[in-house]
């Protein structure tokens, strides 16, 4: 039986998102971050309800309150860990050390339960998708990355460690394996996560019957092109931003991270030297590097996403979304935000339509077998 193919159709619009999101920055901002699973949850209805695949919208059904409930408990859980590692006195840099440890190599574990959870809130054509693995798949999947991300941490910790002592070439050595580590372990997470995204996740009886069309040679040489990219923001962008305020203010970062761990002052002063050169960072790493990479992999995955009766091509015009994502960001920081809905909207529409399923009619029904004349064997 022939496929029929059927485009993916956006049809969210700033004037129409533009009133949620900022009535969810509002709220964000009102009740300090505890608000977000309703932000989180409407956002993405939004998103889904305007992405119809073959004439049908997604749908997302997942409960905000259960959600809040969840974050509740394991804020509660997790408060209280610390605030027993705090009475551990001398020992509870090594306490709070080990716990972000054991919470770092639990990342991929994690990341399964969310990824199921997703896909369990997700529904086309009136039945949920599904995650068809077990949690020791994702650490097998993910285990190096995660390995790598430990390591980066545990380096930039040594890193304050020696500049607060003063011992500046240990530091800065400390500091560029540090960040090195994080430029391209992250990458590599991701990479990793959508590559498990793909291969396992399901709709009914529907899974991905092919292998990703994504080595891990080429995982490995993506996430590098991905971790320069970052890494010159860092050189280009961070350090020099910070240099100069520091330079600026006269303060110096040896004793304000001295000073920072008892003194409020001197720890406002950190983040007020830190925080626009992170901006800055992040806005130029949403501008470039993370639209690269998602591109690259929506074209490489998705074109290898197939079932014997549904399969999906991408084809993701890389220059067309460099510029207007690098556009879209330079507005973002102009504007410090308000162009977010239009260059969310913009660069979803881009992305979502440059998607087409092909899908056999018998698996929708009599009413596919008419809907576009374009198909293949």
């Amino acid at each position: 039986m022939q496929s029929v193919r059927h485009p993916i159709v956006f049809t969210g619009e700033a004037r129409t998102y533009r009133p949620l999101w900022r009535r969810n920055v509002l709220l964000l901002c009102l009740t300090l971050g505890l608000s977000f699973p309703w932000a989180l949850t409407s956002k993405l209805r939004y998103l889904y309800g305007h992405t119809q695949v073959a004439g049908h919208a997604l749908g997302y059904h997942a409960n905000s309150m259960q959600m809040f409930l969840g974050n509740l408990v394991g804020m509660v859980v997790l408060n209280a860990l610390y605030y027993g590692i705090a009475q551990l006195g001398a020992y509870a840099w090594m306490g709070v050390a080990t716990l972000q440890l054991l919470m770092a190599a639990a990342l991929p574990f994690m990341l399964h339960g969310f990824l199921s959870f997703q896909l369990m809130h997700t529904s086309w054509r009136g039945q949920r998708l599904h995650l068809d693995a077990q949690p020791r798949d994702a650490w097998r999947a993910m285990a190096v990355p995660t390995l790598i991300y430990i390591a980066s941490g545990v380096l930039a910790v040594w890193a304050f460690v020696m500049l607060r002592a003063d011992q500046r070439d240990a530091a800065w050595l400390y500091g560029g394996l540090s960040v090195t580590g994080f430029c391209v372990g992250l990458p590599l997470l991701y990479v990793q996560f959508k590559r498990y995204q793909h291969r396992h996740a399901g709709w009914g009886s529907v899974r991905n019957q092919h292998e990703p069309d994504l080595s891990h040679g080429q995982s490995l040489g993506l996430s590098l092109k991905v971790g320069l990219l970052a890494a010159l923001a860092c050189v280009l962008l961070v350090l020099p931003l910070s240099w100069l305020l520091l330079d600026w203010s006269g303060w110096e970062v040896r004793a304000l991270l001295a000073r920072a761990a008892t003194d409020s002052t001197a720890g406002w002063r950190t983040a007020l030297v830190l925080l626009p050169g992170l901006f800055i960072g992040l806005a130029w790493m949403m501008a470039l590097p993370y639209p690269y990479l998602g591109a690259s992999l929506q074209n490489r995955l998705w074109s290898s996403t197939a079932h014997e009766a549904l399969h999906f091509e991408s084809q993701v015009p890389m220059s067309a979304l460099l510029r207007l994502s690098a556009r879209n960001w330079l507005w973002v920081v102009l504007t410090l935000g308000w162009y977010y809905p239009v260059a969310a909207m913009a660069e979803a529409r881009l992305r979502l339509q440059s998607v087409a399923v092909w899908v056999r009619p018998d698996l929708l029904g009599s009413e596919a077998a008419s809907d576009t004349p374009q198909a293949s064997a």
